[in-house]
Parts: C-alpha cells; structure tokens; sequence
C-alpha cells in the first residue's frame, strides 16, 4: 500500500523571485545510468499508483516543475528499482535524493512539510522499530501459545502505541504549517484515537493554507458531519456479501444472543494484535451465545484467507475484497480498523470500539443478563 512512509534526499534549485507562489521546482539525484526514467506518481480513489509526470535521468540528475494549488503527497518511482518514495508537493523548491539500492535512506528537503516531514521520519525510527520487534515477538507467542507472553508482548505493544500517540500530538502542536500534521490528524480520526471534539481544536490550530487544501477540506467536513447511523441504540444495517468459500454471508442469518461485527484486514497490524483478544472471548463465551462476524478490508483474497487461519479465527466471515470501498464498511461509516459494533440478538448495536480486556467484560455482562 502506497501508506507505507520511505524517505528520499534531491537536491533542488528554483530560480525566478517573479514565479507564481504556487510554482514548484524538484531536481533530483540518483545514481542510475542515463536514460533512466524516474515516475511521479499519486495514489488515485483505490490506492493504486496512477503516473502523473516523468522525465528520464541525465548525468546522475532530473528536474521536474509545474504549478501546484495545495499541498498534497506524491510519490517518486524509479525504473529497474523496486518500491516508491513518498514526499509532499508543495509550492517551493524541494530538494531530493535517492539511492537506488537504499529508498530507504533517501530525502526529501527545502519546503516547510518535507523538512518536517523528514524530521518526524527520523523521531519516530525508534519506535516503530520497537513496534516492528514486539510484533514479531507476539506472533511466534501466538503459535507457541504462550498466553503470559502474548499479554505481556500486547501490553508492551500498546505502550509503544502510547508513546508515539504523545508524540504526535507534539509535533502537530509544533508543526502547525505542515501537511504532515493534517495526515497524523487525519489518521488519528481514522482510527478512533481522538474524538471529533477533541479533534476539532487541533485542527484549528492548523496554517490556513493546510487547512485549505483538499485533504483539509475534507477532514474539515468530517469534523463537522453529522453523527454517523450506526450509533449505539440505533439497528446495525444489514448486509450481504462473500464469505472465504464464495459462499453468501447475511448478518440477519448470523445474529446470535450477542454478536460482534468486527472490522479488521490482514495487513492491519494492530488487527492481528488484537485478534487473540477476539479469540480467548469468543472461546470462553460462544457457548453462551456469542457470534462473532468479521468483516475484512483486504484486497487479496489468498491473505485474508491464510490470516483467518494464521490467526484461528473460528467465526463466520465476509470480504468483497474492496479495501476502503468495501460497500459494508461504507455502510457503517467505518474509517479507521480496527473497528467493533457489539449487536443484540435483534441487530440492534449496544456498544462499539471495545477492544482487550473491556471487550471481555461488555459480553460478560450481556450474556449475564
């Protein structure tokens, strides 16, 4: 998924004090032999690489231009290299420099967001290396089925999680003109880690012109949309679609004394941390009436499959395998995974987002009733 952050160093000239302010220049370098092409590419509506200019390599160099109304993130993808580099086009000049067998120590400098963006790659290194180790850690616990270790490992994840959440906040605070911190904010929302009130302040602390532009506007309506119909209290929309074996799954067929709708993908990481969670309470409580029916946001069927499996998710199942336009997401307002809806046996939801341990307690206390 083109979410995946590696960083890019050019060097970058832009001349001209009488060019229009939202004029940009990059020039780059790179270490392939000339006539090399070098690819900007954007993720278009399903996150798929749609090429929006080229130029070929020339002495170790490239430049690039053109006029840009907003801040926005682009890609740079290299012919014969494997993978992509993100950076943020932006109004200025930017300075770039890539290695084509280490993307992953390459820059992006000169404008307000890359330099921030580039600083917040380096900060948040340590952490996302610990995350990476934990998870790892957690998933030979899991086959092992050391239960010990597997709290311990998830406990250890969430305070990394923790960690890098205060942090964040930080650098949004301190960072208020860069397009980085409109994405962390928006990723914040999308998974469920600030309320939209909590959210709204932040935002409007914010530069007018990141504000501004498309991605603002549209966190912007977010924060001020009207709450979503599938709230607590309210009958969860019904559905339809695909189970593993192509076999058609309803809800309405699946409800049980107290049902669970969890949201979750196989290349969701803190899916798969919670998954064992989901796991000891459908166990210890299945034969008291509880269901679970998961909905995955994956694209390929074979990992959401071999996930299920990994993972011994023994409950009923649905995917279109749609990603984010994933028709039963949509209809739930669903923007961040994981995601739970706790449902009654007459599909009305009763709760939502409990995860851990307060998951555990909520069907504890419904199936006692």
């Amino acid at each position: 998924m083109l979410k995946n952050i590696l960083f890019l160093t050019i060097s970058l000239i832009f001349l001209g004090c009488s060019t229009p302010t939202n004029e940009f220049t990059i020039q780059g370098s790179i270490d392939l032999n000339d006539g090399n092409m070098v690819y900007r590419i954007i993720a278009d509506a399903n996150q798929q690489p749609l090429v929006i200019d080229s130029t070929a390599v020339m002495s170790g160099s490239f430049i690039m231009s053109g006029i840009v109304d907003s801040p926005d993130i682009n890609f740079f993808s290299v012919q014969t290299v494997q993978g992509n580099f993100p950076f943020v086009l932006e109004p200025g000049e930017i300075k770039i420099s890539m290695y084509k067998d280490s993307l992953m120590n390459s820059k992006a400098l000169g404008t307000i967001s890359n330099d921030a963006f580039m600083k917040y790659k380096s900060e948040t290194k340590i952490f996302v290396n610990s995350m990476n180790g934990i998870g790892r850690e957690l998933q030979q616990a899991n086959i092992s089925r050391d239960t010990l270790l597997v709290a311990d490992l998830q406990d250890q994840y969430k305070d990394v999680q923790n960690q890098i959440k205060d942090y964040e906040i930080r650098f949004i605070e301190n960072n208020p003109d860069s397009y980085v911190s409109l994405l962390i904010l928006e990723r914040f929302m999308m998974t469920k880690q600030i309320s939209n009130e909590d959210a709204k302040p932040i935002f409007e602390n914010l530069t007018s012109r990141i504000k501004k532009s498309k991605a603002g506007v549209m966190l912007e309506g977010a924060l001020n949309a009207p709450k979503p119909p599938a709230e607590v209290g309210q009958i969860a929309p019904d559905f339809e679609g695909p189970g593993p074996k192509g076999q058609l799954v309803k809800l309405k067929n699946n409800l049980g004394k107290i049902t669970i709708l969890d949201f979750w993908a196989s290349w969701c990481r803190p899916c798969r941390v919670e998954n064992p969670n989901l796991v000891r309470t459908y166990n210890k409580f299945k034969a008291n009436g509880l269901s679970i029916v998961g909905v995955s946001l994956d694209k390929s069927k074979s990992n959401w499959i071999k996930a299920i499996e990994d993972d011994g998710l023994q409950w009923t199942h649905v995917s279109n395998l749609q990603y984010w336009n994933d028709p039963i997401a949509k209809a739930y307002q669903v923007r961040g995974i994981p995601a739970t809806f706790i449902l009654d046996q007459n599909g009305k939801i009763i709760a939502k987002n409990l995860r851990g341990p307060a998951l555990e307690k909520k069907i504890e206390e419904l199936l006692n009733k």
